[in-house]
């Protein structure tokens, strides 16, 4: 009797763990409906977790108005999120008006449009994530992998990102940016600071974009005049993929083979990157006015000024320039195969230029210098190309200097 006293606890302790356990382990199913409910109903505060497996959304998910929030997954190989064959609306997750917010450790691909895009946030940290489309680059991809917009205090960190038809990271209208040891590939635009203030990009792997690293200025936005952006400890390797953007998209012009491209920008460093084997250009500075499209926008100002390249490497440049595109197609007229690796149009505000040297003067200046045996050409622009100059040292003289010191990211930034 004792004996089988004690074979029958035992079963029943068996069975109550083997019970436990298995209430414990949710079905890809049950994990979708509660993350659903989860990201409805979540306090501030909040710590969200997701097991490890893959689970399949046909809707987007959504997180408005959290306070000290925290999305984790199991690793970015591990907690895989995916919206392939999409029912419902575009986005993957979409955020707004959250502060101090963490996504960190999930994949998540192939949304119809957008795969996270977080609007009038502060505080927001993106670490160790995997984003992009699967399916290969297409235009019929969304235009936005992480796209954080009218945001303030941005850290985007640790995160592959590949396959939008527009920009892999895309920062905009936002202030206090660290974009930091990200590795971009297969998008149009790598890494795009856009119509924002006080950001630093550094230590990314930027390759097979069709453009690796972009900071824009761009008219008929609420927010204008972005400045104070640094880039530097960058690779930016093989950039030459063919641009698959939609027609009308601003990111459409760049041509295949393209380094870095600043656009109208204000207060831009680029320096200590590696910039290796790009077809068409290592680096273009160009206006607005550049492109010959009309400007609305009566507050908008084309032009580029205190823009410092400096300490950059570039090897193995323009072989093979993209004609398919206007500025490409440009640089192949003038310099065949052999276009010089940094490319300024030389289009400048009137009011900012020193007469007796016809550049852009006191603290509005250009500054390039200690680029290697990298080749520079004012292409003149401005004055219809009468004065067209190679010359590595033309801008060799002025000295610029880029700060960006907000205080939410002293700790983190590099000194």
């Amino acid at each position: 009797m004792k004996n089988c006293i004690v074979i029958l606890v035992s079963i029943l302790i068996v069975s109550m763990v083997g019970c436990q356990t298995k209430s414990n382990v949710m079905k890809p199913e049950e994990v979708v409906s509660f993350l659903q409910e989860k990201l409805i109903t979540a306090k501030d505060g909040e710590v969200i977790e997701l097991p490890e497996g893959t689970f399949q959304f046909t809707k987007p998910l959504s997180l408005d108005k959290l306070n000290n929030v925290t999305l984790k997954g199991q690793g970015k190989d591990k907690t895989i999120i995916s919206f392939k064959g999409q029912t419902e609306g575009a986005e993957g997750l979409k955020i707004s008006a959250c502060n101090h917010l963490t996504l960190e450790g999930f994949s998540m691909y192939d949304t119809k449009g957008d795969i996270i895009k977080a609007q009038e946030c502060k505080d927001l940290t993106i670490n160790s994530v995997k984003i992009g489309w699967t399916g290969g680059a297409d235009s019929s991809n969304g235009s936005y992998a992480l796209y954080p917009v009218t945001c303030e205090n941005v850290m985007i960190e640790n995160c592959e990102v590949f396959g939008a038809s527009d920009a892999g990271i895309y920062v905009g209208q936002s202030k206090n940016i660290i974009v930091r040891n990200n590795y971009v590939h297969e998008n149009v635009a790598g890494i795009e600071i856009e119509n924002s203030t006080n950001a630093e990009v550094y230590k990314n792997k930027a390759e097979n974009n069709t453009g690796g690293i972009c900071i824009f200025d761009l008219p008929n936005i609420p927010v204008k005049y972005g400045m104070n952006i640094r880039v530097f400890d960058n690779e930016v390797i093989n950039n030459n993929h063919s641009n698959f953007a939609p027609l009308g998209n601003s990111v459409a012009m760049i041509p295949a083979g393209t380094g870095a491209f600043i656009l109208s920008s204000d207060k831009v460093e680029f320096f200590n990157n590696k910039f290796t084997n790009h077809n068409t250009v290592g680096t273009a500075v160009i206006s607005y006015l550049f492109l010959g499209t009309p400007i609305t926008d009566s507050l908008y100002d084309p032009f580029y000024n205190s823009i410092s390249i400096h300490d950059n490497v570039y090897t193995n440049a323009s072989k093979n320039p993209d004609v398919s595109k206007q500025m490409g197609g440009l640089m192949a007229q003038m310099f065949g195969a052999n276009i010089p690796e940094i490319v300024i149009d030389g289009i400048y505000n009137p009011a900012n230029i020193d007469i007796s040297s016809g550049k852009l003067g006191g603290d509005k200046a250009v500054s390039i210098k200690n680029n290697g045996n990298a080749q520079l050409v004012n292409l003149d622009a401005g004055q219809g190309f009468k004065n067209l100059l190679v010359d590595a040292k033309q801008f060799d003289k002025a000295i610029i200097v880029i700060s960006t010191d907000p205080s939410w990211y002293k700790e983190k930034a590099v000194k």
